[in-house]
This record gives structure tokens, C-alpha cells and sequence, in this order.
């Protein structure tokens, strides 16, 4: 068999193949040797067989004997994260053995019923997110939950099996969920602008079928650009700007530079354009002394050991300090417009759901007197 063929039969196998298979399709053991010695084929493992790079990730986890999981696996997938996780999560099933050591990786011991899901190399998406939402900061696991139901990774039903097998504490999450989110910087942005008390909502209309990325208390409209603007986006970009300014919001570009680097600042400033607003909200603009206070939100993490201290004695507080074995833990707050969130929206399905089953004239049947109409829904595109 020529070297091409083998090389073709182990990519449509997702890169990996075992010998048995490779005999199957008719290789014999000289020509899976001429493959190896060639470099089109290595072996990562005895009796298995690749074409991806030595340095990717998934020939880690199957050197180790196992496959990748938590945010190793979401960042292969795509995954709004930062950066490259500095290990290798790798999922062994219970009573594994023969596991080889390798640089940068960190097993974890996984239940059957994982090793039953997902790929050769990787993990389910579900079992992959569950790991990974206990284990990095608490707006990446947010980022990543936008991310899966975003770019429709996973169904309603599926996040629900997710929070399902979270630890009750940490199933709140999902009130910070917003799958209207469209990248990561939306999404850091967002829970870093609700931890710190203001209203935050997701891709607002502003016409000709135009939105704004986060709108901020009803007056400042957000837009997170990835990259500087260019000669052949300016004039969307402006007319855009005219449309919020058209809708009485100040027009307000975040760069990937101020939110990761300056973020101290950025908050500032919105606090100072909320206040300054003549109108603010419909509350009235938010006070400062409730954006003062706020989880070490220059870096979106919760405080750690000797930053999380009360004012008033000195002592560290235990508020913020996340469980063991996770980096984080829900904030005191809720965000405010819980309506906006995957939670919100899920409960709100359900209901209209419940009411076009039931008969007429029920208690449940919007013909009983009460519409099924949920006004708070409609203040997103009303805006």
C-alpha cells in the first residue's frame, strides 16, 4: 500500500489509527514501517498511528493513554479562551494502566460513562465543559458557556445535562449565560460590566439589521473590536455610531488591548459616562459608591489569598474565595437583567410551551385573561 493511501486512511480517522485497523484496510507491518521511517506516519503510542504534529495536543493525550479533556479540549474546539492552557488535561478512564509522563500534561480520572462519548482524541463537548467551568476563572467558564451555545456546540437540553452535573453552588452560572454573545470579548466584557452593578445587555438592534455589541445601563452602546478599524470598514463603523447616537446612547469601541491590559481604566470610564448621561436609566444613573465595590474586576478573577481582606478589621474575608479544587465561585450579585440570561430565556420557553398545550380556558391558557406575553422580553428590541 503506498505511503499516500496509509496517510489518507489514518486522516479520515481523525489522524489517529490503531494497527488492527490499518491491517483491516490492507497495510502490512513493511509498509506501516516505510510510513514511520518516511516521517509521513509516527507512532505516539505502541500500536497507534498518526499524521498530526508531534506538538499538537491530541498526540499528548493519546501518548499519555488517555484523551484530552477540559479546557485542553475546548481550545482545540475553538473555544473563546485567552490563551493555550499551560498543561494537558488528559481523561483516563478508572483503573487505567500503562500511562506514559509527559511534559506539560495533568491526568485526571474520568467515569465510564465519559469514555463511552466523544472522539478518538477528545472528549464530548459536554464533559469537556463540565470539567472545564470548575476549573479555569470565572469569566472564561462564562465565555465558554456562551461559546458552546453560541456556535450551537450544544442544545438547550445538553447545557441543562451540564449544569446537572455541576455541584449545586455552581449551577448559578447559568444566570450569567448569554448565548447572544458573538465573541470573547463580548463575553468578558459583559460579566466584568454586570459584576460591577451595571444592566448589560447583549447585541442590540439598531437597525438595518445592525446591532450593537453590549448596550450598558440603557445609554453607552459597546462595541468590542478585534482589530483597529480599517479604511474598508469605516464608514459602517461611523454610520453605525450615528445610529446609536440617533437612539441617545454615547458610542463607546473597546480594543482587545483595553480590555486585557487596561481595564482599570475602561471601567472608569464607563462609570464616568453612565453618571455624566442626563438621562441614565430608568432607574436613574448608577450610584457610585456601588460600582466601587467590586472582585479584583481589573482582571476578572475572584480575590486570592491577601487581596480578599475586610476594610473594617483587617481579617480575610471569606467572601469570594473559591471551593476547593475550583477557581472560582459565584458572585454575591446577580446580574440584574436576569431576564437576558440563557436561564431567563429557558424558564420563559418552557412556560409559553406549557400554555400552548394546555386547554382553553385553563388557568395556564393565555385566553384565561393573562396574554402569555412576558413584557420584560420585549426591552431588548425596543431599544
Amino acid at each position: 500500500m503506498h505511503t499516500s493511501t496509509l496517510t489518507d486512511i489514518v486522516g479520515d480517522a481523525g489522524g489517529f489509527a490503531t494497527r488492527q485497523q490499518l491491517r483491516r484496510a490492507g497495510a502490512t507491518d513493511r509498509d506501516l514501517t516505510r510510513a514511520v521511517r518516511s516521517g509521513d506516519l509516527h507512532r505516539p503510542r505502541l500500536g497507534w498511528y498518526s499524521n498530526l504534529p508531534l506538538d499538537d495536543d491530541r498526540v499528548t493525550a493519546v501518548r499519555v493513554g488517555g484523551r484530552l479533556t477540559g479546557a485542553s479540549a475546548l481550545f482545540h474546539l475553538g473555544g473563546w479562551m485567552w490563551d493555550r492552557p499551560d498543561s494537558v488535561c488528559v481523561s483516563v478512564p478508572p483503573h487505567a494502566a500503562r500511562l506514559r509522563r509527559c511534559r506539560r500534561s495533568r491526568v485526571v480520572w474520568d467515569p465510564v460513562g465519559v469514555r463511552e462519548r466523544g472522539g478518538v482524541a477528545v472528549v464530548s463537548i459536554a464533559d469537556a465543559l463540565v470539567r472545564a467551568v470548575l476549573e479555569e476563572d470565572f469569566e472564561i467558564a462564562v465565555a465558554l458557556c456562551d461559546w458552546a451555545l453560541h456556535q450551537e456546540r450544544l442544545s438547550d437540553a445538553e447545557f441543562s445535562g451540564v449544569l446537572a452535573r455541576l455541584p449545586a453552588d455552581a449551577r448559578g452560572i447559568a444566570d450569567w449565560v448569554d448565548a447572544d454573545s458573538e465573541s470573547i470579548l463580548e463575553s468578558v466584557v459583559r460579566t466584568r460590566l454586570r459584576r460591577a452593578g451595571f444592566h448589560v445587555t447583549s447585541q442590540v438592534p439598531v437597525g438595518f439589521g445592525r446591532h450593537t455589541d453590549l448596550v450598558v445601563n440603557g445609554v453607552l452602546g459597546v462595541e468590542t473590536d478585534g482589530r483597529k478599524w480599517h479604511a474598508d470598514r469605516f464608514d459602517a463603523d461611523v454610520s453605525k455610531d450615528m445610529a446609536t447616537f440617533i437612539r441617545r446612547r454615547i458610542p463607546v469601541h473597546l480594543s482587545y488591548d483595553l480590555i486585557t491590559e487596561h481595564w482599570d481604566v475602561v471601567l472608569a470610564a464607563i462609570e464616568a459616562a453612565v453618571l455624566m448621561h442626563r438621562d441614565g436609566t430608568a432607574a436613574g444613573p448608577v450610584p457610585r459608591s456601588r460600582t466601587l465595590v467590586r472582585d479584583d474586576l481589573s482582571t476578572g478573577r475572584t480575590p486570592g489569598p491577601g487581596r480578599g481582606r475586610d476594610e473594617a478589621t483587617g481579617r480575610r474575608s471569606t467572601h469570594g474565595r473559591s471551593r476547593p479544587g475550583r477557581r472560582w465561585r459565584l458572585p454575591r450579585r446577580r446580574p440584574d437583567e436576569a431576564h437576558h440570561s440563557w436561564s431567563r430565556r429557558r424558564e420563559l420557553a418552557q412556560r409559553h410551551r406549557a400554555q400552548a398545550r394546555a386547554p382553553r380556558g385553563s388557568a395556564l391558557s393565555p385566553a384565561s385573561g393573562h396574554t402569555g406575553h412576558d413584557h420584560r422580553t420585549g426591552a431588548k428590541d425596543s431599544r
